[in-house]
């Protein structure tokens, strides 16, 4: 591979967002340096979320105060898929 190609592919993954797999493992990680079980599911995954923002007093309202990703995107006028 010629140089300015593997600059171009090293810059574009640097922009990318990361990959679900990588959130997984970040969570893990700081679930495990925080001694924190990993949750298995979304109910709880959404419980530790609730209560480790109120603890670091987060400013934001609450996740269920927060309209879903539905409501936001009508409210934007973007179209979701069916």
């Amino acid at each position: 591979m010629a140089n300015g190609a593997a600059s171009t592919e090293r810059g574009a993954e640097e922009r990318e967002r990361p990959t679900v797999k990588q959130v997984y493992a970040l969570a893990a990680a700081l679930c495990e340096r925080m001694g924190e079980e990993l949750p298995g599911t979304r109910a709880g995954a959404s419980e530790v979320i609730e209560r480790l923002r109120v603890e670091n007093g987060h400013p934001r309202p609450r996740l269920e105060d927060v309209p879903g990703l539905r409501a936001e995107r009508a409210r934007r006028g973007v179209r979701t898929r069916r």
